[in-house]
This record gives structure tokens, C-alpha cells and sequence, in this order.
């Protein structure tokens, strides 16, 4: 199995890829989540109203809402989320018209409240556009201004306030609005792409059972983005680990599996937890044990028919993912 680390953890990884599959539009350079977090925390050390807006492209389920919800968390900042999919006219954008009889020169003039969702603390902070281009065509163009001014009619976005968007590709079998060049070139893009090493990085972080790790690590063809996904998987495996993490002949665990990703997957699954005739040691175990105890272990692996050499390899990982 071969695992990813990025040689730079301060740079964009040079195997990056401008290339997309032809049935799909998306933009920007191909990243997994960890070189999008590190080009963020980047970008984000910057004045707020010097950055453009920055738009992660991807297919569903593959963590792009997670990545900055995590990434506001970590840093502490507050995060305001809006689709604007939901958004059914132009006053849901520019707020809801009233009358200034305190304006200047003494003439009252109608203005626009801003609506709820508009940040009213000074920040810094995240405003994340999700699923921005599901959007009605008169929504994107009405929020052009936004991209470029950081305001909309009578309202400014605080000066401390960060733009992050996130977007399915055009194509395939996505209910997308197409984004026209003037929209696009008002931001930053970056293509997300699953990455099963970042991902169980961030398993391990989430506390998510070591076995539901160790599967991905093993078994990352199963998440085929369509039925099985990465946000797929997550859901199961927090169920599992809520019951108790029943084992593969229990009924109840097949039904749960069926529901949430694809039969081959819960097939995979099931099978996993049937081959589990070795009991390996997770990480800290390993590390702390007498080497001999360690030595003995891999040559149990190795004089297996046929050797283990899948188990050697998810040893290894848990190893890098500590």
C-alpha cells in the first residue's frame, strides 16, 4: 500500500496537478486536504481584506466543509456558514430595505439592513459559501460585489473576515450552475482531492475507532465517491463506534452498513473484521514494547501462508498516522 506525505509541509506538494478529467470543469491546482490547510493558514496570516476569495473545488463527500470548520475550530475563530442555493431573491443577499431619516445633509434615504447571516463581529473570522455554485444564476451574479468589494449595497463585511467557498465540478451528475470567467477570476482556486493518509490524520485526531482507520488504510479503493465516500464512511463508523462496534455476524451491523455506503464496501468491511485472527498493537504499544516482542510479532507475519504482508504494511501506517 502506498501511503502519501507531503515533502513539504510548507509548500504546495510538486506533484500537484492542474489537469482535470475531461467529463468535469473544476480550477486550480490538485491538492489533499493537508497542503490546502498549510496554503489557508498561509494565506490567512495576511490582512483579511488583501486576500481574495478562496474557492475549494471537489467532489462530494470528500471533507471540504470539514476541512474549514476544523481549520476555524483549531484556530479559535468564529465561522458563519451560508448556502446560497437556499437563497430565492435578492433579499436574501442585499437584506431588506428601510428608511435613513438620519442621513446626511438631512435627507432620509432608503437603505438595506444587513441580513442575519452577515458577520457583525469585528473578527478575524471565516464566512464559508458552501455549495456556492448550486446556486440560482441571479445569486451568483448578485454576489459578484461580495467577491471583489466585500460589501453588497449598504453593507460591508468587518474588515477581519476571511471568504472561503466550496463547490462541486461542473459535469458529471451535479446540479451546478455554470460560473462565468468574471465570477472565477475573483478568487483563489483550489482542487481538493481524497487523500487516504490526511484522512486518517484527521480519523486519529476525531478519535474514530483505530479498526475503522486501519480498514481505509487498507481498503482505500472502496471509497469510489459516489455511495461510499469519505463523510460516508465517518458516518458509519461513528454509529458502529456508538453500538459498540458489534462484530460482522451481528444483523444489525449489516443493515447499518447497507445504509450507508455501497454493498461492495460493506462487503470489504465485513470481511476486514472476519480476518482478524492477528491482534496488532495500535502505535504507543508498539513504540513502548521490548523490541524482541516486536521482532517476534513480524516474524508471525511473515511465516504466515502466504505472508502478511498487508498487515506488516498497515503496522507501518498506524505508525506514520501516530
Amino acid at each position: 500500500m502506498r501511503v502519501f506525505i507531503p515533502k513539504n509541509h510548507h509548500t504546495l506538494s510538486q506533484n500537484v496537478s492542474f489537469l482535470t478529467p475531461s467529463s468535469t470543469k473544476s480550477y486550480g491546482p490538485r491538492v489533499n486536504t493537508s497542503e490546502a490547510r498549510e496554503f489557508l493558514l498561509r494565506l490567512f496570516s495576511a490582512p483579511a481584506d488583501e486576500v481574495p476569495p478562496v474557492c475549494l473545488w471537489g467532489k462530494h463527500g470528500i471533507g471540504k466543509t470539514a476541512l474549514i470548520n476544523d481549520l476555524a475550530a483549531d484556530k479559535g475563530w468564529p465561522l458563519v456558514t451560508i448556502s446560497p442555493a437556499q437563497f430565492e431573491e435578492m433579499g436574501d443577499l442585499l437584506g431588506l430595505p428601510y428608511l435613513d431619516n438620519g442621513a446626511e445633509e438631512g435627507h432620509p434615504r432608503s437603505r438595506f439592513a444587513p441580513p442575519e447571516w452577515v458577520p457583525q463581529s469585528e473578527g478575524p473570522g471565516i464566512l464559508l459559501i458552501d455549495d456556492f455554485n448550486r446556486a440560482d444564476d441571479r445569486i451568483l451574479r448578485g454576489l459578484m460585489a461580495l467577491w471583489q468589494e466585500r460589501r453588497l449595497s449598504s453593507w460591508a463585511l468587518p474588515q477581519h473576515w476571511f471568504i472561503v467557498l466550496t463547490a462541486n465540478p461542473e459535469g458529471e451528475f451535479y446540479s451546478v450552475t455554470p460560473v462565468d470567467e468574471a465570477s472565477l477570476t475573483r478568487m483563489l482556486h483550489l482542487q481538493l482531492h481524497f487523500d487516504v493518509h490526511s484522512w486518517a490524520v484527521w480519523a486519529h485526531r476525531e478519535a474514530l475507532p483505530a479498526e475503522a482507520i486501519d480498514f481505509v488504510l487498507q481498503h482505500p479503493e472502496v471509497i469510489d465517491g459516489q455511495r461510499t465516500t469519505a463523510r460516508t464512511l465517518t458516518f458509519f463508523f461513528r454509529l458502529w463506534q456508538q453500538y459498540d462496534m458489534p462484530s460482522a455476524d451481528d444483523s444489525h451491523l449489516r443493515l447499518l452498513l447497507q445504509s450507508s455506503v455501497q454493498d461492495h464496501a460493506a462487503q470489504q468491511f465485513l470481511a476486514f473484521l472476519q480476518d482478524q485472527q492477528f491482534e496488532l498493537p495500535d502505535a504507543p504499544t508498539l513504540l513502548r514494547q521490548p523490541l524482541g516482542q516486536s521482532q517476534a510479532l513480524f516474524e508471525t507475519l511473515l511465516a504466515s501462508t502466504p505472508p502478511r504482508q498487508d498487515l506488516l504494511s498497515l503496522l507501518m501506517s498506524r505508525l506514520l498516522v501516530y
